[in-house]
Formats: structure tokens, C-alpha cells, sequence
């Protein structure tokens, strides 16, 4: 009897262990899709950084799409910095952010889901 017992518990086990396996496996296949339609609807735009001073540096849209400020992410080594834009970001508007001499600058475009697409990285050294 207690033969059946052990026989019953090793299958729900196994009942276990595969099920799991199954989400783990469907959960990878699930991720390794293409990229989405929103990374190829990134905006087509040029942009430019320079280094204004010591402490900030300037960013440029130099033509192409225009972008809604609000989709616009701008990093420097990693930490968002809030930039001047509103509205609409369009051609020779400019914004300053903080970021020292050596930082990484990073522009980023934000689609409708909340994933980021690089734009533009910079840095001065």
C-alpha cells in the first residue's frame, strides 16, 4: 500500500516538474518574437549634442520627424535628466540637460508599450 502511495507522489512530482518546464520554455519562446512594430515606428530625426559648459550639454533636433516631447527620454550615465522641451520636438528646437565631462548622454524615444529605442549616445571624451 504504501508502495502506491510513493508511485502517486512521484507523478504528481513529475506532473510538477513538467509543467513548469512548459511555462519556462513557453515564457522564452514567448520573448525571442521579432522586434516590435513600435521599435520600427521610431521617429526619423537627427539629432545633435554638443557641450555647453563644464556641467551641461545641449541636444538639438536637426531635422527629420517631428517627436511629442512627452516620448522623448534624455540619460546621462544612466539617470533620466528632465530637459526644457514640451510640445512638440521639431526641427532646431533645442533642450539643456545636467551632465558633467565623461558622462554617457543618451536620447531616447519611448513607444506606446514603455520600451525605450535609442536615438542618440554621446559622450565628450
Amino acid at each position: 500500500m504504501s508502495d502506491d502511495g510513493d508511485r502517486l507522489l512521484n507523478l504528481f512530482g513529475l506532473a510538477v516538474a513538467l509543467f513548469i518546464v512548459v511555462g519556462v520554455v513557453g515564457v522564452v519562446v514567448a520573448g525571442l518574437g521579432g522586434p516590435s512594430t513600435d521599435v520600427a515606428a521610431a521617429p526619423d530625426a537627427t539629432w545633435s549634442l554638443e557641450r555647453l559648459n563644464d556641467s551641461h550639454v545641449r541636444l538639438t533636433h536637426q531635422g527629420g520627424e517631428a517627436v511629442p516631447a512627452a516620448d522623448l527620454v534624455v540619460t546621462a550615465d544612466g539617470v533620466r535628466r528632465r530637459v526644457s522641451w514640451s510640445g512638440v520636438v521639431d526641427d532646431g528646437d533645442t533642450g539643456v540637460v545636467r551632465a558633467g565631462r565623461g558622462v554617457l548622454v543618451q536620447l531616447y524615444w519611448t513607444t506606446d508599450t514603455g520600451e525605450r529605442v535609442k536615438l542618440r549616445s554621446w559622450d565628450d571624451t
